[in-house]
């Protein structure tokens, strides 16, 4: 944990003051503070380098780091 610090990321899981609906969220994620994940039909499929979006659900990939504030 400390060395995530030194490098600034954040923390395995899922931060504080997080909000997160329609999605899967994949193993070894690091998930930063005050982050908004709100899948729903809204959403075009699309493949990013964090996350995938697939009819409407938000795919967080394995290992990725969502830092703090960061919005899909």
């Amino acid at each position: 944990m400390n060395e995530s610090r030194k490098n600034g990321h954040p923390t395995l899981g899922i931060g504080d003051r997080c909000y997160i609906k329609n999605a899967i969220i994949d193993k070894n994620v690091r998930i930063g503070d005050d982050v908004r994940i709100n899948g729903g039909n809204h959403l075009e499929n699309s493949d990013h380098a964090l996350y995938t979006v697939k009819d409407g659900i938000v795919v967080v990939k394995k290992g990725a780091i969502i830092p703090n504030g960061f919005v899909i």
